[in-house]
């Protein structure tokens, strides 16, 4: 065994019988190199493979069974981090390598995006400790996020959004009805088939969505988020909304918002009927997202309902992702106080306290 300085790094370099010869240069120092000799052939003898951070990649994406969307979402992800850290051994992506990371990437991402990524590599990490090939997960230093309030309608708001539809786009009313009443992601209101709807009691099944395609794959139904179907009971109003959308002729034989059971790829045939609504009635030019489930949450908010309630209308998994809407809820926090007033508090008696000095 021989650790030797070359110009502008030091090696390790020898010969284990069965295995031949081994060599690799570009450590730090004498100390890097002497370590790196000792461990490979610790890893020789065991017969203990070592894996690449882009081999583990492969390894978690075959492995694991997340929805369509979110597989081409982290593949884009992994285009930023390949080449910084993917030709680095698993055991070396240490907190170190991921500070040297996040100096690499582009000033145009944000922290949300950055934590994305970031949350990428703690998963392989994750899933290589826990198959044995790593013993640690090391630290992953994540941005913060600054806090923002969501942004939705009121009411009013919503009712002017409504009629506003009903007027110039009669045939994406019963759509948007559907997403400011129910608080809908846009995918799953597309994916609402008549086999879905059920009318002894009003019901609604949500437990799919269509997913967006891309230029070699078409838009695909997939299962709804965090692959948790909803049984929603609905009001007599969304009952006729969906009743009155069938009789108009819009709705196709299996979908209501698709006459052929094709969607465009992006799913983004909503968007210009909304936007140009918004902009004919001067309303804020909120989307999809922020006009259904943030204003549905916000609404309820205001309005004193729990947010288990809300939790359970919107389909969170997580409470987390509800208490964005808690500072919303001070009519509820003003009922609580209200129920808990005394039946006789003395101090409203002025009389019985007039005698006293």
């Amino acid at each position: 065994m021989a650790v030797r300085r070359l110009d502008k790094s030091w090696q390790y370099d020898f010969t284990l019988e069965g295995h031949g010869r081994q060599r690799k240069a570009g450590y730090r120092t004498k100390a890097d190199a002497s370590e790196a000799e000792r461990q490979k052939c610790r890893d020789l003898i065991s017969g203990r493979k070592r894996y690449l951070l882009a081999d583990a990649y492969t390894m978690y994406m075959s492995a694991t069974t997340m929805k369509v969307g979110s597989r081409d979402y982290y593949e884009r992800c992994w285009k930023d981090l390949q080449p910084h850290i993917g030709h680095l051994l698993i055991e070396e992506v240490g907190t170190s390598a991921i500070d040297t990371l996040k100096s690499k990437f582009s000033p145009t991402l944000g922290p949300k995006s950055m934590n994305n990524r970031l949350s990428l590599l703690k998963a392989v990490l994750r899933f290589m400790w826990k198959r044995g090939h790593l013993p640690s997960v090391p630290y992953v230093p994540m941005e913060t996020v600054p806090e923002r309030s969501p942004e939705w309608y009121t009411e009013e708001e919503r009712d002017r959004l409504l009629d506003g539809i009903f007027e110039r786009h009669p045939q994406w009313y019963t759509f948007f009805y559907l997403t400011t009443r129910l608080g809908l992601r846009a995918g799953e209101v597309y994916a609402v088939a008549r086999s879905r709807i059920r009318d002894v009691p009003p019901q609604l099944i949500v437990d799919r969505a269509v997913q967006r395609g891309n230029k070699s794959r078409p838009a695909m139904f997939g299962p709804r988020k965090n692959n948790k179907g909803l049984t929603l009971a609905l009001t007599e109003d969304v009952a006729d909304a969906i009743r009155w959308h069938i009789r108009q002729g819009y709705a196709g034989p299996e979908f209501l918002f698709s006459n052929d059971g094709t969607f465009s790829v992006r799913i983004n045939a909503h968007e210009r009927p909304l936007r140009a609504v918004q902009r004919a009635l001067g309303l804020r030019e909120l989307s999809h997202h922020k006009v259904g489930r943030h204003s549905v949450a916000s609404q309820a908010a205001t309005n004193g309902h729990s947010l288990k309630a809300i939790q359970a209308q919107l389909g969170h998994q997580s409470a987390q992702s509800t208490h964005q809407y808690a500072h919303l809820g001070q009519r509820a926090q003003l009922r609580l106080v209200a129920d808990l007033e005394p039946s006789a508090p003395p101090h409203v008696n002025v009389r019985s306290t007039s005698g006293k000095g």
